[in-house]
């Protein structure tokens, strides 16, 4: 039950995920299968980290670490662990993410999980490279992306050409992060991966915007928000409404640019960097945030979608 719950919340169907995994919950606490509870708790935690709800996310992640580690699970317990480096470094604690991160890392050599070694490796070359490690940060997405090609792991070879995409980006090489962005958009086309195409999609309307190319920013940013919407991923929906806010301040849509950034500078849903960064937009464009109180979430991109 566990399983089914998990593939529909990897096709964005959470509705049908939360009843199955309450349902496997609440017969593994009736037989006192400590793994199984473990197990129902990962799929919970994750389901309220995908939909925003992000410290409920993670105490159940905690209480599925205690009960995997209670259990001797140490595959669930690797699984728990990297979430909940995740959902630590959504809440900005990137010391305690990496922590977290170098301990799943640890069970995953004791393991000879590969797929996990080469994700625990990305997700720490992640923290290293939003503190600015830039060096440090590429050569553990290297390491990463040779693991995941030895393996063939198509999405997360996907994964890591994001990461070196966004890099690239930062260091301001632009066409080498565009050539990174399309390889992982045509993996994420090809393998209906809806994740990896959002964030491609993401990117690359990122990239529009910072080279004045506002059609194409409006092409990648509106599919990009209408899959965000339709899949429910709060955290890339966010990202998404920022890049939103800088595209309409380069349309001279002030206000509404002004609404999305506020909106997104504050909102749970929002990654610490997500957040960091509204922030610095709205005072680098000279935009003041609406006197209004803020819509719902709901409203406000029912709005946009219908100005695009």
């Amino acid at each position: 039950m566990v399983t089914l719950a998990e593939l529909n919340r990897s096709l964005g169907k959470y509705e049908e995920a939360e009843d199955l995994a309450q349902q496997s919950l609440v017969l593994s606490r009736q037989y006192q299968d400590r793994c199984g509870i473990a197990s129902a708790l990962y799929t919970l935690g994750m389901l309220r980290y995908r939909t925003g709800q992000v410290e409920q996310a993670k105490t159940l992640l905690e209480e599925s670490l205690a009960v995997s580690r209670e259990c001797g699970n140490r595959h669930i317990a690797m699984s728990a662990l990297n979430a909940l480096g995740d959902v630590t470094c959504h809440l900005g604690a990137y010391d305690e993410g990496r922590r977290l991160f170098e301990s799943c890392l640890e069970l995953g050599r004791e393991l000879n999980d590969r797929y996990t070694i080469a994700t625990l490796l990305n997700n720490i070359g992640t923290i290293l490279h939003v503190l600015g490690e830039y060096e440090e940060a590429r050569r553990y997405y290297q390491e990463g992306l040779d693991i995941r090609r030895q393996i063939g792991d198509q999405r997360g070879q996907a994964i890591s050409l994001l990461n070196f995409g966004e890099l690239a980006h930062d260091l301001c090489s632009y066409d080498e992060a565009l050539t990174y962005y399309q390889e992982a958009l045509a993996i994420g086309r090809r393998t209906r991966d809806q994740w990896v195409t959002l964030n491609s999609l993401n990117n690359l309307g990122e990239m529009a915007c910072t080279l004045d190319d506002c059609e194409g920013a409006k092409v990648y940013l509106t599919e990009a928000l209408a899959t965000a919407h339709k899949t429910r991923m709060l955290t890339l929906l966010s990202k998404t409404l920022v890049n939103l806010g800088l595209f309409f301040a380069k349309q001279g849509q002030n206000e509404r640019a002004a609404a999305l950034l506020a909106l997104m500078s504050r909102h749970p849903a929002s990654e610490r960097n997500t957040r960091e960064r509204a922030g610095r937009l709205l005072d680098e464009l000279g935009l003041t945030p609406p006197d209004a109180p803020p819509e719902s979430l709901e409203t406000v991109v029912a709005e946009v979608l219908a100005e695009l």
